[in-house]
């Protein structure tokens, strides 16, 4: 996500036409609202729409507008949506679900940069930034006929991959504190939190629908829980759907070269604060995972859902700590050794 995030920086100042590719919930709209807002286009309304929602008779009038009299109804020249974007970045959501015809007439218009209103002979030229976000498989789309090759190609000069949240699965806990610290606010609660066995349910739960499935769990268990301490049971609101939040791990087999396992802190179940809860639910998992997988730190990270590498970028981390805190006990017992002998 580091790495997302700095490429994400990098093209924004550009006009180049971007493609955010990632599965339903994961945040593209949200990127696509980064990369506007840290644009020379920022001043500008980032104008957004769902290609699927527009069907092909009302695509041309909706998109490139329409001149007085073109149609029925039409009793005065209406600009379209190409023409609110000038200077500014028009977001293209949903854009595999954008019938033949009308992509052909979007080819069209980023080829040669103008259009014409629906029933005028003029063309018109607007400056308007294309992002274009999808959670399908374009390449297999094309190869079935219900995507063309050369709009695909114009919109993929610059492609970002947003992984689902199951493969960033640290990023959790600052999820949920993050929708917390909102719910506490529109809701008047400010004293809401998650029991600790909430949240080993939310961390383990595996997220087909991602932020937005995460988001929307926190929502719905803070305007239902008559307690300001939510635990696992305002979470199971709909038990039979997939809402229904159990463990995704499944133990693996023990590696027969077990690596060293790092002694990290348990968790305890009540902390002062849902932040630093998290945190240990965090390290307490990973603890449990490592110990499950006798040490394995690649099967403990399949287990988790992360890649080694972030695994040992945690583990690395905690060592850190765990020296840290070390040096400061050795230089806060060599202090007070040394008052002693001052006294």
């Amino acid at each position: 996500m580091q790495t997302l995030i700095t490429h994400a920086t990098s093209v924004a100042p550009t006009d180049c036409t971007v493609l955010l590719t990632g599965e339903t919930g994961v945040g593209k709209d949200v990127l696509a609202r980064f990369i506007h807002l840290n644009s020379p286009r920022a001043s500008e309304q980032l104008i957004s729409v769902n290609c699927g929602a527009l069907t092909e008779t009302l695509f041309e009038s909706e998109f490139f507008g329409a001149q007085k009299g073109a149609y029925t109804g039409a009793s005065a020249d209406r600009a379209g949506l190409l023409e609110a974007a000038h200077n500014s970045t028009l977001f293209l959501d949903e854009i595999g679900d954008m019938p033949a015809l009308m992509q052909v007439k979007l080819l069209r218009f980023l080829e040669a940069g103008s259009f014409r209103r629906v029933g005028s002979n003029d063309d018109r030229i607007v400056d308007a930034r294309v992002i274009a976000a999808t959670n399908k498989n374009l390449q297999a789309a094309i190869h079935e006929g219900s995507f063309r090759a050369d709009l695909y190609y114009r919109l993929n000069i610059i492609s970002l991959a947003i992984p689902p949240l199951r493969e960033r699965r640290e990023e959790i806990p600052s999820l949920i504190e993050t929708f917390l610290n909102s719910f506490r606010s529109r809701f008047r609660r400010p004293h809401l939190e998650l029991s600790h066995e909430a949240l080993r349910s939310l961390y383990d739960y595996n997220w087909p629908g991602n932020i937005r499935e995460l988001r929307n769990c926190i929502e719905r268990a803070c305007a239902l829980s008559k307690e300001d301490l939510i635990d696992t049971e305002q979470l199971l609101i709909h038990r039979n759907d997939n809402l229904q939040l159990v463990s995704s791990h499944t133990p693996s087999s023990p590696s027969s070269n077990p690596s060293r396992t790092i002694a990290l802190a348990s968790p305890s179940a009540h902390t002062s604060s849902s932040s630093s809860s998290l945190a240990t639910l965090e390290r307490a998992h990973i603890t449990n995972a490592l110990k499950q997988n006798h040490g394995n730190r690649d099967r403990a990270a399949a287990q988790l859902g992360i890649s080694s590498r972030t695994l040992y970028r945690k583990l690395k981390r905690y060592e850190e700590e765990i020296e840290r805190k070390s040096e400061e006990e050795g230089r806060k017992k060599l202090s007070n050794d040394e008052e002693r002998i001052v006294a």
